[in-house]
């Protein structure tokens, strides 16, 4: 007699084989943790550098990596914070990996030549705007002007519109001499003959290439509205040291004068004429093809920059002037460099 499993287990064994099919033995593939692209280096795009004195300076830079199996090295050539010469330097940077990949790119390091001025010898020639009168009301017996007042001229020594502008340009061009000479006198009127031969022997002395005028304050008086006599005879002399200095081959500059301030004793006699005498200023400029230094605009209707007397700058205003001044001088005369930076080359990957 046959055990009766026998027949049971028959029935089983599909069912056993099924499930040994469907559950399969897991198996483990070993390989590496991550999977890594090479390194990629960008290279920066320095601004250009300036040599204040014409020597090498140095300039740093930081190139960007991205990628690459860590950790991953940078290295460049020149090194970062070298000395760069006036000119333009080829750098390479390279990336490196711990794989032994590596991506390179270049750029150049430009350094641009102190800024140049084609001249720099000045003269500024006029009054006691140019000599650097104050207007602080300092009664005297030395003198007495067209006020009536007796007073002491008072000068802001240091401050006086031609030393700031020498201080500005000396500042910006650092590797050249420049000299601002002060050729104010107080009192001194345009249209007066002996202005024209002051005017003339500085131009002819051989010291200066361009002269910075500035006359007519003082020729203004002489009544309010229409033309004062006073406005004609200055436009002629200025014409006429225009035509002097060119045929000595020095350049003028010719400028506006400052407004006046009403609440200002002497102010109140000549701030009327001002706008009268500026506009046949900047006629005289146009016509003749000089450079006009407008510092009537410069002060913008501003009348604290003027001191107590209304007529005299005072040290802010002097300041404003010669900027004024420099601006123009900076617009006309430095020297342009064609220096330029090149932009930094793509990235190549090993």
């Amino acid at each position: 007699m046959r055990p009766r499993f026998t027949r049971l287990s028959r029935l089983l064994a599909p069912l056993a084989l099924l499930t040994l099919t469907a559950c399969p033995a897991k198996t483990t593939v070993q390989g590496p943790s991550s999977v890594t692209q090479p390194p990629q280096i960008s290279c920066p795009s320095p601004p250009g550098q300036t040599s204040p004195s014409g020597q090498p300076i140095a300039v740093t830079y930081l190139p960007t990596v991205s990628f690459g199996a860590e950790p991953v090295t940078t290295s460049c050539s020149p090194v970062s914070g070298s000395p760069f010469p006036v000119g333009s330097t080829p750098v390479t940077c390279t990336a490196t990996d711990v794989q032994r990949r590596t991506s390179t790119c270049t750029f150049n390091v430009v350094v641009q030549q102190p800024p140049r001025i084609s001249v720099t010898r000045f003269a500024a020639f006029g009054d006691s705007i140019t000599w650097g009168e104050d207007g602080a009301l300092t009664l005297t017996n030395a003198m007495r002007d067209f006020t009536g007042l007796a007073l002491q001229a008072l000068r802001l020594t240091g401050r006086e519109y031609p030393t700031v502008v020498q201080q500005l340009l000396s500042a910006r061009y650092t590797t050249q001499p420049i000299t601002v000479g002060n050729q104010g006198v107080p009192g001194e009127k345009a249209g007066d003959s002996s202005t024209l031969s002051r005017f003339s022997a500085i131009a002819g002395s051989g010291q200066f290439d361009v002269i910075l005028l500035m006359e007519g304050t003082n020729d203004i008086y002489g009544g309010t509205g229409g033309n004062p006599p006073g406005i004609a005879p200055a436009i002629a002399n200025l014409r006429r040291m225009i035509l002097d200095a060119r045929n000595r081959n020095v350049r003028v500059f010719l400028a506006t004068v400052p407004p006046q301030n009403p609440n200002g004793p002497r102010g109140a006699l000549g701030y009327q004429t001002v706008p009268l005498l500026n506009a046949e200023i900047r006629l005289l400029a146009s016509s003749e093809g000089v450079p006009l230094v407008d510092v009537s605009d410069a002060f913008g209707g501003n009348l604290t920059l003027l001191g107590p007397d209304g007529l005299h700058p005072n040290a802010e205003g002097y300041a404003t002037m010669a900027n004024r001044f420099f601006t123009v001088l900076r617009e006309r005369l430095e020297v342009a460099t064609s220096l330029t930076g090149a932009m930094p080359l793509g990235p190549t990957t090993f």
